[in-house]
């Protein structure tokens, strides 16, 4: 439940809230409206959370494409330091371009086992 004073976020069971001090529950509340914002004490930034897809670029550099796999991990290594740093902007383009370059790796590694198998049958024929 959230708090419609000053917006923070409370055990259903609450009575008061735990940031403001206010009593919680005495006021109808729109629960279709979204929450109002969360209060963020003063020194504290609220961190959005954006996905770095390490695990993806990892896998991808093992079992597809190995020199577009480096690239994913490079640009997923990138997310955790810029967002720590505050550079948000910085951090959603490091997460795109690491899931764009783990889904090149993912279609080159595809297209290579592809041609593998089709030289394979080919070879097959052949002989």
């Amino acid at each position: 439940m959230y708090c419609s004073s000053c917006g923070a976020y409370n055990q259903d069971d609450s009575r008061y809230c735990g940031n403001c001090g206010k009593r919680i529950g005495d006021e109808e509340v729109d629960e279709s409206s979204p929450p109002p914002q969360t209060y963020s004490p003063p020194g504290h930034r609220v961190v959005p959370n954006i996905p770095n897809y390490l695990v993806q670029a990892i896998l991808v550099t093992i079992f597809c494409c190995l020199p577009t796999g480096i690239v994913a991990i490079v640009f997923a290594a990138q997310v955790s330091g810029k967002l720590q740093a505050g550079d948000i902007d910085g951090a959603r383009r490091a997460s795109n371009n690491a899931k764009t370059w783990a889904w090149v790796s993912f279609g080159l590694g595809l297209g290579i086992m592809f041609l593998y198998f089709i030289l394979a049958l080919a070879g097959l024929a052949a002989a």
